[in-house]
């Protein structure tokens, strides 16, 4: 048995996951597989940590949760009955923001059209519109203008840390411009600026983009115009403590790594020595305070009634949805036996835990968070491409064990697709 590095966080979440068996086994027997099961616990520890590190820190944070990352609707009620507002990308998750009974929501994305905006002056009193153009902010003042409406407006810009991110928003040195043309309109209220940064373990991009911002609005803004700022909304993923790690065989995130030799039987005979990496990232405690540091030093001197907008959406949504699917097949003969469950990765949207991810596979049927072995699970979309993991934890795998992927609320029920099979239920603990 090869020993292998821990995942970060692993005894915290072996603990729920031992605590939480009994409750899905009776899930699966009664409600059936595959099924999703939202646990919104989760959610409400997670908003708790995030605000608090920010308490700590003695700033205040609005947080927008942001829906993209997982748009159930009870986890979204979730977010908002414990004190977040939401963060909406498109007018389908608008209409989710409004049903869930947001308070506050911010509309960010590009190419925004008349039916985004009709919705929006609709309910106007509860939205700021971060603008990405020149094309937006006159569509907009028109169609307020015909309301009789003054709509709260702030403009994404991007920085030399947005890199690959053009196509969101305009470059920074054009804020100016476009503050002062948002002045001609009586119908719009320009109140902030928005930058987004996404997938980072580190908090670096975002210490540099709050300078850059703040050095410029110094530079190129009076003290009267600075008045006019009300927020500065930093979009993006604030990464968790993933728990998940790389395969060491595929460190390039390559798709065709079959087609070279005999990697699945290295794989099935435990031939790595380190069959994963984990992914490592710094602590929430440390990102935060890092960031506090630099806005009560950089930003508040120049802006001093600015309030600091947050939109975590992995961070508030990874560990509150499991995954629960059933061994209906058993194949091969001795070691290279594999497994056939009664889910197809269409559930995560992509081949996910096939060619990147590692995730734990844990089965509930035969219990043992301490032994974890080779064993293909595979699902059973009508194309190879659908690997669930290549080790389980747990002993010898059998015809109806239930198996389950936990911790699968980001980026997983929102990717999920009805390739070939249905998207399953979602049973809610709650």
């Amino acid at each position: 048995m090869q020993k292998q590095e821990n995942l970060p966080g692993s005894k915290k979440y072996f603990q729920k996951i031992s605590k939480l068996r009994p409750v899905l086994q009776k899930i699966a027997k009664t409600k059936g597989t595959p099924l999703f099961v939202f646990d919104g616990n989760e959610i409400k520890e997670n908003l708790k940590k995030f605000t608090g590190e920010f308490k700590k820190n003695k700033v205040d944070v609005n947080v927008f949760y942001a829906i993209k990352s997982n748009y159930y609707i009870d986890l979204l009620k979730t977010v908002v009955k414990n004190g977040g507002n939401l963060d909406a990308s498109s007018k389908r998750e608008l209409e989710l923001a409004i049903k869930a009974g947001a308070k506050q929501i911010i509309y960010t994305g590009p190419a925004k059209t008349e039916k985004d905006f009709e919705l929006i002056l609709k309910h106007y009193s509860k939205i700021t519109v971060n603008l990405e153009s020149k094309r937006e902010l006159e569509l907009l003042a028109k169609m307020a203008a015909k309301r009789n409406i003054t709509m709260r407006c702030g403009a994404r810009v991007y920085t030399k840390m947005q890199k690959g991110w053009t196509k969101f928003g305009m470059p920074l040195e054009q804020l100016k411009n476009f503050f002062n043309e948002a002045k001609k309109y009586k119908s719009i209220k320009f109140c902030g600026i928005h930058f987004h940064i996404s997938m980072n373990k580190k908090p670096d991009p975002y210490l540099k983009t709050l300078k850059e911002v703040a050095r410029y609005v110094k530079t190129n803004f009076s003290a009267k115009e600075r008045e006019k700022f009300e927020y500065i909304d930093m979009g993006g993923g604030y990464y968790p403590e993933s728990f998940e790690g790389k395969y060491t065989w595929n460190k390039k995130d390559e798709m065709n790594i079959f087609d070279e030799g005999n990697l699945m039987d290295k794989i099935v005979k435990d031939k790595f020595k380190k069959r994963y990496i984990p992914v490592k990232v710094t602590p929430i405690e440390t990102v935060v305070k890092k960031i506090c540091e630099v806005y009560k030093k950089e930003v508040l001197p120049i802006l001093p009634a600015i309030q600091l907008y947050a939109e975590p959406g992995r961070f508030v949504s990874h560990t509150s949805m499991h995954i629960l699917l059933k061994i209906i097949d058993i194949k091969g003969t001795g070691k290279t036996t594999f497994g056939i469950t009664d889910g197809g990765t269409n559930i995560v949207g992509w081949e996910k835990y096939q060619f990147f991810y590692y995730v734990p596979l844990i089965n509930l049927s035969q219990f043992d968070l301490k032994h974890e072995k080779p064993f293909v699970v595979y699902g059973s979309l009508c194309t190879p491409d659908d690997i669930w993991g290549y080790y389980v934890y747990g002993g010898k795998a059998a015809l109806g064990d239930i198996l389950l992927i936990p911790f699968q609320g980001a980026y997983t029920y929102t990717l999920a697709q009805e390739f070939i099979k249905d998207i399953p239920k979602v049973y809610n603990l709650s």
